[in-house]
């Protein structure tokens, strides 16, 4: 889908209320994350929402959104082209900015603000909070924006303000993994094996595929590795390279195995039980989480019966990456197809 089309379907959508067009607009807005063109979209789909609203109302949202004199997006990915060319010192100034303004305008609990990635993300949040209703979208992915500023200021040799940013990203989204994988990469620096520990165990309930299953482990085999439990820390080396293959994390293995090998140690492949024994010494949930993949075929039953293909392609998404099933992977070819027969038939 591009502009011109998305533009075309929103204005027949627009039913004049203005409160229900702009929630609208702001779900529109979270289905379209899963798009290629998701910057884009989103960004047409914020400026229409701006121009709906009226003069006092459009004062108000300019004062929380705007930073530097651009939209909050816009300056965001200013910082980002800065990160990118390592200018460090130019991208925090926007982000601090960026961060003063959420802070200001979005942080409180009347009503808590989220910045969900994707409609299976807000899925997860429900079910692991069923009883936490009192929330509303963010407009923006705050989660992601504050992220950012952690990395910087931890580049920046500022741990424990990257800290403080870092946990305020992980509230706007409770079950993002990558967020957490930032907290994990500070706690690394900070030599905090007790913080590491917690936030791989919170981390591994919220990985959605596979690479990042493989990170999870690779961080708890870091952790057993500094803990001295070696034998620990080569199996998850061996189970993350399992789950996604990895030059770097190989290579932290054979460090294991030789270390191993100077103590007189010997490893072979683990058996499965042996494994599972592993994961059990530290209170692990072998992945992946069923409960996860669960969610997802339920709620892919559910948009097929609502005849949502959008959502529904994302929720066997979500269940092939968990489970690496062929079923799933037929069933997203299967919707893939209808979509390009009804984009000919257009």
């Amino acid at each position: 889908m591009n502009v011109t089309e998305l533009m075309a379907q929103l204005r027949t959508e627009m039913t004049g209320d203005l409160e229900k067009d702009i929630a609208h607009l702001h779900a529109v807005a979270e289905d379209l994350r899963s798009e290629e063109n998701a910057d884009e979209l989103t960004a047409a789909v914020a400026e229409y929402a701006f121009e709906l609203m009226p003069p006092e109302l459009r004062g108000k949202m300019e004062d929380m959104t705007l930073v530097n004199g651009k939209r909050m997006d816009m300056a965001f990915g200013e910082a980002l082209k800065m990160v990118n060319e390592g200018r460090y010192n130019g991208a925090a100034a926007i982000l601090k900015a960026i961060s003063d303004k959420i802070a200001q305008y979005f942080e409180g609990d009347n009503p808590k603000y989220f910045s969900f990635r994707n409609p299976f993300e807000y899925h997860m949040y429900r079910y692991y909070y069923p009883n936490d209703t009192n929330f509303d979208r963010a407009p923006f992915d705050f989660a992601h924006y504050l992220a950012l500023y952690g990395f910087v200021l931890l580049e920046n040799r500022e741990a424990r303000a990257a800290e403080q940013v870092l946990e305020r990203a992980i509230r706007f989204n409770p079950v993002s993994a990558d967020v957490r994988f930032e907290l994990a990469e500070l706690c690394k620096f900070a030599h905090n094996q007790r913080k590491l520990f917690s936030v791989n165990i919170e981390t591994l309930r919220c990985c959605t595929t596979s690479d990042r299953i493989a990170r999870v482990l690779a961080n708890m085999g870091y952790y057993c590795y500094n803990e001295q439990d070696f034998y620990s820390a080569a199996v998850f080396y061996f189970e993350s390279i399992r789950f996604a293959p990895s030059k770097a994390v190989e290579f932290e293995l054979q460090d294991v195995l030789r270390r191993m090998k100077t103590f007189g140690q010997k490893f072979a492949p683990p058996t499965h039980g042996q494994t599972i024994d592993v994961y059990e010494k530290y209170g692990l949930q072998p992945p992946p989480n069923n409960d996860l993949v669960n969610l997802a075929v339920a709620l892919a039953k559910s948009a097929q019966e609502q005849r949502r293909t959008d959502l529904e392609a994302l929720f066997n998404r979500v269940a092939y990456d968990l489970t690496n099933d062929p079923h799933f992977r037929e069933e997203m070819e299967r919707l893939a197809n209808e979509k390009r027969a009804e984009s000919n038939e257009s």
